[in-house]
């Protein structure tokens, strides 16, 4: 593992001990309270969550429909031992703008977090193969693959959702630089995605370029030619926005919390209070 990513870890660490790993705040919550992932099995009630295509009827509240026009599903406890399966994008562009480095060490607080709290862990790195990072509760010692894969990470993602837990909550850490649907993603974590976490570069949030430029994807090496302007600029911004909001609304209606950070900034602070307030940490 670079020497980078080991100090990062170290760092992240360093700075964020004592939290614990909890199930999210379910964001579309009625009353509030933090509830499991899972729904079916136990019979003590615990939420409410919109229906979705292919739920069962029989979990449908009608009287809650016929009272206020809203399909809502219930959802039971499921008293089951805690798991989560952390996934990390180690494709090629993951290693501009200190985004591998903030993976790491992102990664690293939220293993130690689980270990904390209990959870058997599973740590995922998507690179060109599926690899499983072992100990997964002993960041320190991991081996993350070099960055330099240009494979696509959802396709990816889609070999290692075989191995993911049963009954957990899933996190996945990555910059979102591919073309698939947040939906097509999204599916692959279900049922138990609890959070997306988005690391970009400061260059990525707000670009400061003028004049003729050559932009090179780094997973395909494909160049493009391009006259940088203001107009250029806030089409690109627009865009950016538009491409995160998508995201958050559709991890709102999988009842997952999205995050989106500058990688460098990350680095810079360790600061895990988002995470906290989303009821994420403790």
């Amino acid at each position: 593992m670079r020497k980078e990513l080991t100090q990062a870890i170290n760092a992240a660490l360093t700075k964020c001990s004592g939290l614990k790993l909890t199930p999210p705040v379910c964001p579309g919550s009625f009353d509030g309270r933090r509830t499991g992932r899972q729904a079916g099995g136990a019979t003590e009630f615990a939420d409410y969550r919109a229906y979705r295509e292919g739920d069962e009827l029989r979990r449908v509240d009608w009287r809650l429909f016929a009272r206020n026009d809203q399909l809502m599903v219930r959802q039971f406890a499921r008293e089951t031992d805690p798991r989560c399966d952390l996934i990390l994008d180690c494709s090629d562009s993951m290693s501009f703008y200190h985004k591998m480095e903030a993976a790491a060490g992102l990664g690293a607080v939220f293993a130690r977090s689980a270990a904390a709290s209990g959870f058997s862990l599973h740590v995922w790195a998507l690179h060109d193969e599926v690899r499983k990072i072992e100990p997964a509760a002993d960041p320190p010692t991991w081996e993350l693959p070099d960055t330099g894969s240009r494979s696509n990470p959802p396709e990816t993602l889609n070999l290692a959702a075989p191995g993911f837990f049963r009954q957990g909550m899933r996190i996945l850490i990555s910059d979102l630089l591919f073309e698939e649907l947040p939906e097509k993603v999204l599916r692959l974590l279900a049922p138990g995605a609890a959070a997306v976490i988005q690391l970009l570069g400061h260059e990525e949030l707000d670009p400061a370029l003028s004049g003729l430029v050559t932009l090179t994807d780094p997973e395909t090496e494909e160049e493009k030619g391009i006259e940088a302007g203001e107009e250029l600029l806030r089409r690109y911004r627009n865009n950016l926005e538009n491409f995160r909001r998508k995201w958050e609304e559709s991890c709102s209606s999988y009842q997952a919390l999205f995050f989106t950070f500058d990688a460098a900034q990350l680095t810079g602070s360790w600061d895990m209070t988002p995470f906290c307030r989303g009821g994420l940490l403790q």
